[in-house]
């Protein structure tokens, strides 16, 4: 049943062609027409690859193109057709001739009689179906000939085409699911089985609560058509965005779903706010760092020689203060080199290196960090050639140190950090992970760490995760966060330089 009802779609790029039939469905002269809101070269394909005998003319009379049967009944091939007039192949009645060369609408619900004048072969009677293109005047008619099977043809075509395509298609008949195609399956994450002659609802069991998909369970409840509502669902660590169209067609009461996957759109939407965000950060900083920087250069250089002094008095409470002030400075100093960071364009010195290498000479500051801390830190190294991979190895240590140091603080006294680094062959990237013993991060947190300026710290600034994500971003990489009940992995991806 729903390859009866299939068969009266058919797909040209993305956009969705009703055909509608007779209502006898006995009458061996089923008529056939589509939508004609579509582009010129649309239909121009369209009509090409139809396995009935189809062709298209325009404003004059000229054949634009012909389907491969029509060229088979013809005994023509596409040249001896395409860029002739039309009555050299067909005779149709004056008034229809008149019509099309004329650009006058003529009614299409009937199809009507012409002769079709085969090279070589007796002329044949055949009823022909037109659709006048409203937008440029041209028309597209169908041709049924005596013996074609053109029933089938039709459905099996159909069929063909809405299997394939990268859109999904539901149909339902009385909120009953009556098909669905294979995209429909994948991007709703349901086998055909589980939903097919179900409720409608079950259509939507693996998606996320929200007002979108509430509005189309209420739409579908109705049968009405509505256009442009998003629903969504996680699959693994991505979600998946799904834009939903339905309509109910015209010929009876069955709602038609179209399902297309906005996943894409969605995540460059948030990459490009992302960015935005950043440049804003960018623009401030490049205004104002330089600015701050060079009185707080004096007040440092002033503040060093009153330490200096207040140290030959004795007085070690005036000197402590001075030291509380100098710290206080580089931690606004430190303050501004990330502000400068983010707002330093992404040409990076790139250059083959050994990300291995990069790490050990990391280590021992590491170390030593951790012995502050009572924590034990550990690499771990596949036991496999380290590849190399193109990047800045001085920016890459910025983003090891930052991670280890966020393990370390995050874990406070005792606990082992481990550095582990793979090689992922199948993907072509190496896999840098820095794991603690910590307290793990909240979900809602997790969805936050690298916002700018969100932070649990409480000195913290919530910039050096940022800058981390966009170094590792311009270098075609991918920073990921990994946290259960307790503990959290950072794990980098960087594409290395196959040989």
């Amino acid at each position: 049943m729903f390859r009866h009802r299939i068969a009266r779609m058919l797909f040209v790029g993305e956009r969705v062609l009703p055909l509608r039939y007779n209502r006898d469905e006995g009458d061996t002269k089923w008529p056939v027409a589509f939508d004609s809101n579509v582009r010129s070269e649309e239909r121009m394909f369209w009509v090409s690859e139809m396995p009935l005998p189809a062709l298209a003319v325009d404003e004059r009379g000229m054949v634009k193109a012909a389907s491969r049967r029509l060229l088979e009944v013809l005994h023509l091939n596409r040249e001896q057709v395409v860029g002739n007039p039309l009555e050299a192949f067909l005779v149709l009645p004056p008034k229809v001739q008149a019509a099309i060369r004329q650009l006058e609408m003529y009614p299409c619900p009937s199809p009507v009689e012409g002769v079709l004048r085969p090279f070589g072969s007796d002329p044949v009677t055949v009823d022909v179906q037109l659709m006048r293109d409203g937008g440029s005047g041209s028309w597209s008619l169908l041709v049924t000939v005596p013996g074609e099977e053109s029933r089938d043809r039709v459905r099996k075509y159909a069929d063909r085409i809405v299997a394939r395509s990268s859109r999904g298609v539901v149909i339902l008949r009385e909120s009953t699911v009556a098909g669905m195609n294979p995209a429909a399956c994948g991007l709703l994450g349901l086998d055909r089985e589980e939903v097919y002659g179900k409720h409608a609802t079950d259509l939507f069991v693996r998606m996320e609560e929200s007002e979108g998909l509430q509005e189309v369970r209420n739409r579908v409840a109705q049968g009405q058509t509505f256009r442009g509502l998003s629903i969504s669902r996680k699959q693994g660590r991505r979600p998946v965005i799904i834009h939903v169209d339905g309509e109910v067609l015209e010929d009876s009461s069955d709602l038609l779903l179209t399902l297309t996957d906005m996943t894409q759109v969605y995540l460059l939407e948030m990459q490009v706010r992302e960015t935005d965000r950043l440049a804003m950060i960018g623009q401030l900083a490049a205004g104002i760092a330089h600015e701050i920087r060079n009185p707080l250069t004096s007040i440092r250089g002033f503040l060093q020689v009153m330490r200096h002094t207040l140290n030959e008095r004795g007085d070690m409470k005036s000197q402590g203060y001075a030291e509380i002030m100098l710290r206080e400075i580089d931690r606004i100093n430190d303050l501004l080199g990330e502000f400068l960071m983010m707002s330093k364009p992404s040409g990076l010195k790139k250059k083959l290196i050994q990300l291995d290498q990069v790490i050990r000479e990391l280590l021992p500051i590491v170390e030593n960090e951790g012995l502050l801390h009572n924590i034990e830190v550990r690499f771990l190294l596949q036991k496999i050639p380290c590849p190399l991979i193109e990047a800045d190895g001085e920016l890459l240590k910025q983003v090891i140190l930052n991670l280890c140091k966020n393990g370390i603080e995050a874990m406070g006294e005792g606990g082992v950090l481990t550095i582990r680094l793979s090689g992922l062959s199948e993907s072509g990237f190496l896999s840098l992970e820095v794991e603690d013993q910590g307290p793990g991060i909240h979900p809602r947190a997790k969805e936050k760490i690298f916002d700018p300026f969100y932070t649990t710290k409480e000195n913290g600034t919530g910039l050096g995760l940022p800058v981390c994500k966009r170094i590792i971003q311009d270098l075609r990489g991918e920073i990921r966060v990994l946290s259960g009940e307790r503990g959290a992995i950072f794990q980098v991806l960087i594409p290395y330089h196959k040989v």
